[in-house]
């Protein structure tokens, strides 16, 4: 086994003050409601589907009616995901102010983002999303018990059978969460004979992302 690539402490700067403006997200009670959160993705999926689906049917036919059920299936699609700016539902992760307030450390915030990556949706833009909530984790102060959480969701993505484009984000989250117990639980992982999950294991084991 190698050893643990890299053992001091980080030390993270948090603002001296952190003012939250009378527009904060979290002043204005834009919490996301998890409950039955995989039937609400597997609802997204199916909408975002549909858009496509009829898409291709409004260009092939030309129809009025054709194009008429695809302007309203992106209309269900923006009502019942959120999509857009300043984005709420499912797109309030990539929202300006969201994010703002993550990097500030805020702890409600902090709490859905966290939750987020456990829950590790995949809908349109997810991808992009979890980096975005990965960066920001990986420069704040965090809880050991927030970065016990994070460290079971780096595993998770690890063994994921999803896409994961936005690995690299993962990894780079060891910096901040990684400890020698970690490592070496990550040394001594169990992962399928498939490539890309064994890809994902090695890139987290090499020591660029533990420094």
């Amino acid at each position: 086994p190698q050893p643990y690539p890299f053992s001091k402490k980080r030390d993270i700067k948090l603002p001296l003050v952190v003012l939250f403006s009378k527009d904060s997200i979290i002043r204005r009670n834009m919490k996301f409601d998890f409950a039955r959160f995989p039937e609400k993705v597997a609802e997204l999926n199916r909408l975002h589907k549909l858009v496509h689906d009829l898409g291709d049917l409004r260009w092939k036919s030309g129809k009025d009616e054709d194009i008429a059920r695809w302007e309203k299936a992106v209309g269900d699609w923006r009502a019942f995901s959120g999509f857009g700016y300043p984005g709420d539902k499912f797109y309030i992760f990539e929202n300006e102010d969201f994010l703002a307030e993550l990097s500030s450390g805020e702890s409600e915030v902090k709490k859905m983002a966290i939750k987020f990556l456990e829950f590790d949706p995949y809908y349109y833009r997810s991808g992009y999303i979890k980096a975005k909530l990965l960066v920001r984790l990986k420069n704040i102060r965090l809880s050991d018990s927030e970065a016990g959480r994070l460290r079971q969701v780096v595993c998770n993505a690890i063994v994921s059978r999803q896409p994961k484009s936005e690995f690299k984000y993962y990894a780079r989250l060891l910096k901040n969460i990684g400890t020698p117990e970690f490592y070496q639980r990550l040394q001594n992982l169990s992962v399928p004979e498939i490539p890309y999950i064994k890809s994902r294991l090695e890139c987290c084991l090499q020591p660029v992302y533990w420094q």
